[in-house]
């Protein structure tokens, strides 16, 4: 629908409007019906105003099944929950409200690109109210297969919700390409999530069979790889099977960009190599540029911080120069297994303490 009255009684034309200055003048109603409407944008239909359905018809049955579910689970964890609210130009799921906490929780079952999903988040952290979404419809796995939006909300909030009748499920790891992840599953009875819990939790065996496939496997020679990596590893005399272990550290805050993380180490290892009196801040940001992403400040920072932090427990420092390089495919697998040991070691002494 094109037009649509807002709460001044004027009418608002969607076609040659934007968003940003539409919203201002919600809420808004239908012009021959008089009931709600509200501004939606999807990847194949236009700016557009739409009818709001209180009872949620035209949702699937599977999302309508674990909206109830995540309804009762509130419930029983001491919320008052309200669904289907209208928050001025946007309607929220379900908010659930404890003593001063107010939370919008988004059940998400259809695709969603990640620019609704950073739009969307950022309308309700701009009037003050946390915001959690679940991925409805997800199948817990070892090896889940994850949306954009996903790996956004996993840097966000340091675990992916998925909701399984009356229960919820995190999911808690680590990236290891562009699409998948590793990690654990576990039910929980609440939102809080440590951004440690993944290294509590992590497999070094596991970690260290991931990194072995990766040296083994030849690397495909797209442009863009031939660029950043291979046409600079070579006239160094290295190759990419023998990047020295610090390439392939378990590295969350990856999930803040659509990179494989290997992939994003090793780039960064190199630019480290070529300019070590560069800062580590603009090396990181010289990484995303090379990917063509554009850094979030979020991201910027808690990479920085977490990679320092892993090479510090590693008693390594930035300057790259000093890693150790194998020079046989069994040294380096050897030294992979006993590093990722000690950091287990080390993390479950530190969880235990």
């Amino acid at each position: 629908m094109r037009f649509a009255i807002d709460r001044t009684g004027g009418y608002v034309d969607a076609l040659t409007l934007s968003r940003e200055r539409i919203e201002p003048f919600a809420p808004f109603v239908c012009p021959e019906c008089r009931e709600r409407v509200i501004v939606k944008q999807g990847a194949k239909r236009r700016l557009h105003f739409a009818h709001v359905h209180p009872c949620g018809r035209g949702e699937s049955t599977g999302h309508h099944e674990d909206k109830w579910g995540v309804r009762q689970w509130l419930q029983t964890q001491g919320y008052a929950v309200e669904q289907e609210v209208i928050l001025g130009s946007r309607r929220a799921d379900l908010i659930a409200t404890r003593d001063k906490e107010r939370i919008v929780v988004e059940i998400q079952a259809s695709s969603l690109p990640v620019e609704s999903y950073g739009e969307r988040t950022r309308y309700y952290t701009e009037r003050g109210l946390d915001v959690v979404w679940l991925a409805s419809g997800l199948e817990p796995s070892a090896w889940p297969s994850l949306q954009p939006w996903m790996r956004h909300e996993l840097f966000r909030r340091h675990g992916l919700l998925v909701p399984c009748k009356q229960a919820l499920y995190r999911f808690t790891g680590f990236p290891i390409s562009v699409r998948r992840g590793v990690g654990h599953w576990q039910s929980i009875s609440s939102f809080t999530s440590s951004p440690f819990e993944c290294y509590y939790r992590f497999d070094a065996q596991q970690w260290a069979q991931l990194v072995r496939r990766r040296r083994m496997t030849p690397p495909y020679p797209t442009q863009q790889y031939r660029r950043l990596v291979l046409n600079r590893l070579y006239p160094i005399g290295m190759l990419p099977s023998l990047l020295p272990s610090y390439c392939y550290l378990p590295l969350p805050s990856l999930w803040g960009v659509h990179v494989h993380p290997f992939t994003f180490q090793t780039v960064l290892y190199l630019n480290r190599r070529e300019r070590p009196t560069d800062s580590v801040a603009w090396s990181i940001e010289k990484t995303c540029r090379q990917f063509g992403v554009t850094p979030t400040s979020d991201f910027l920072q808690a990479f920085e911080v977490q990679w320092r932090q892993l090479l510090n427990v590693f008693d390594v420092t930035e300057s790259v120069r000093d890693w150790h390089v194998p020079k046989t495919l069994e040294t380096a697998l050897l030294h992979d297994l006993r590093l990722f040991q000690g950091f287990q070691r080390f993390m479950a002494k530190s969880y235990t303490n």
